[in-house]
């Protein structure tokens, strides 16, 4: 018996080494014939009469999930905690390289650099702020539209259907930042609070920053780590003009952002030049959808893309435009303001990334087990999937009071005021309620109802806008911040309630999604 016993040990590990969960007693049966058992040898080792029987008794009377666990070799283990480390680098890099720059600016300002060089004019600090907020909201929604069409093209491997698509793109949002650009110019020679040569430079910072933000997108699309190289090239090319060549900061960025943008028009026009060399050889041409068909699909992530910068930077320019007329400025944001602010904005940048990676573990364990779904398995499913999404959020909470604290005890300046301490941790709080709801954003967009994001945060920025605003004229400009925290709550609350509803009914939103 216990030589029988030994055998059948030995064959449950031959079937697991083919297969560690097998799906039913038949799967097993045909494990035990491939490895060579016939029914005469089963009678003479097992004692059972055929492999059918044996099969049944071996699938009935032994936990392969269990054993998979226990035999699991080390290797395994390592080769998976490797790739899971793999993809957490490949998420939090994509967005985290976005924060370097602030985040270096910020550093630089802690470690009393900007003390060496000398402040920049008023009129000239409030025109690049508007610049910067403006560069990022239009090409905002352009910059969604090369991403995800691009990428749906790309993963599809037709990348001359992406270079179809993401070139014309470019060039209509090159156009749109130069009509832009030419609007704000002649509305400041109108006005005529500003020099001259501050406007100029501003227009001219600002159209090269919106360029720069697009073709970052499409090399993002295609050459992957192309994006987080570029921009910690970026990030020390700023570094080295402005701590070892004590240039100011402005020069110092200009500089950074005119080298950038000519290496990224490179990498843009090589890997777009190699597709159209493979177009020329291609016999026929696959026509791309109609025009209508592309805004169809396009319009929701163009509107999300601008919404989303006007909501980050909403309380700013309603607190820029609340300016006290008397100071011969029509925009302006207080330093204290802007300080509170960019170290919440930091917390928020560092935030991004960590909810990018949580949220496709998410999807993708939604996605794994709809595969084998069926009715009986529905009101379960839910319930895992709302436990999941509240762990998700939870852990959000916990990684942004990290943040939050070890933020402000390495840059927070001593010399706050108590007033300026509390505006940071009200846009902390505003940013926090914000990323929630931009979690829901990309569960909902992954599950292709990008149109419940855009009725959740359109909403958000009006009462952001209009509430920030009269706060800021009726009370102080200061109080612009509490239209962000009561717009992010909304947008949480709403896109939330989209995001439970989805979950409700798994099967059929997998099924629409088209996976």
């Amino acid at each position: 018996m216990i030589a029988e016993d030994d055998k059948l040990s030995e064959l449950v590990s031959a079937i697991e080494e083919v297969s560690s969960a097998p799906a039913d007693f038949w799967q097993v049966t045909a494990i035990i014939e491939s490895l060579g058992y016939t029914d005469r040898v089963i009678q003479q080792e097992f004692g059972f009469s055929d492999a059918l029987s044996l099969g049944k008794y071996v699938y009935e009377n032994h936990n392969f999930s269990l054993a998979a666990k226990v035999i699991k070799p080390k290797k395994k283990f390592w080769r998976n905690l490797l790739k899971e480390m793999q993809i957490f680098i490949e998420q939090f890099s994509q967005s985290f390289v976005f924060a370097l720059p602030l985040l270096l600016i910020l550093l630089l300002e802690s470690l009393d650099v900007d003390n060496q060089s000398p402040l920049l004019p008023p009129e000239l600090a409030s025109l690049i702020t508007l610049a910067t907020m403006a560069s990022l909201t239009i090409s905002g929604g352009f910059v969604q539209m090369i991403s995800r069409r691009g990428e749906f093209y790309l993963k599809l491997g037709e990348p001359i259907q992406a270079r179809r698509v993401c070139l014309p793109i470019i060039y209509l949002g090159t156009a749109t930042s130069i009509i832009v650009g030419l609007l704000g110019l002649w509305f400041g020679f109108y006005q005529g609070q500003f020099a001259d040569e501050y406007l100029i430079l501003a227009a001219v910072y600002y159209l090269v920053l919106s360029l720069l933000w697009m073709l970052l997108a499409a090399v993002g699309i295609q050459l992957r780590w192309c994006t987080p190289i570029i921009m910690l090239g970026l990030s020390g090319l700023f570094v080295l003009l402005r701590v070892w060549i004590n240039l100011d900061a402005l020069t110092a960025q200009i500089i950074s952002m005119f080298a950038t943008l000519l290496v990224v028009i490179c990498l843009v026009g090589f890997g777009f030049g190699k597709d159209k060399k493979a177009s020329q050889t291609t016999a026929t041409k696959v026509p791309l959808p109609r025009l209508s068909a592309l805004v169809y699909l396009l319009a929701p992530y163009f509107f999300y893309g601008i919404a989303y910068f006007s909501f980050i930077f909403g309380d700013r320019i309603v607190a820029g435009w609340a300016v006290n007329p008397a100071s011969g400025l029509v925009f302006a944001i207080h330093a204290d303001y802007q300080q509170a602010m960019d170290l919440a904005l930091i917390n928020f940048l560092l935030l991004v990334p960590f909810v990018e990676y949580l949220s496709y573990r998410f999807i993708s364990y939604w996605f794994k087990n709809s595969k084998n779904l069926n009715v009986t398995k529905l009101a379960k499913f839910y319930r895992q999937l709302s436990y999941r999404y509240w762990l998700t959020v939870g852990l959000t909470v916990i990684f942004f009071s990290l943040c939050v604290t070890i933020t402000f005890l390495l840059l927070k300046p001593e010399s706050w005021s108590l007033q300026t301490n509390l505006q940071s941790l009200f846009g902390c709080l505003g940013y926090l309620f914000f990323v929630i709801g931009l979690l829901n954003s990309i569960l909902l967009f992954s599950l292709n109802q990008a149109a419940m994001v855009v009725k959740s945060i359109i909403p958000a920025l009006v009462l952001n806008l209009t509430l920030g605003y009269i706060l800021a004229n009726l009370i102080n400009p200061d109080c612009a911040v509490i239209g962000l925290v009561t717009a992010a709550i909304l947008f949480m609350l709403r896109s939330t309630h989209k995001v439970s509803q989805v979950m409700k009914q798994p099967d059929y939103i997998y099924y629409l999604a088209g996976y």
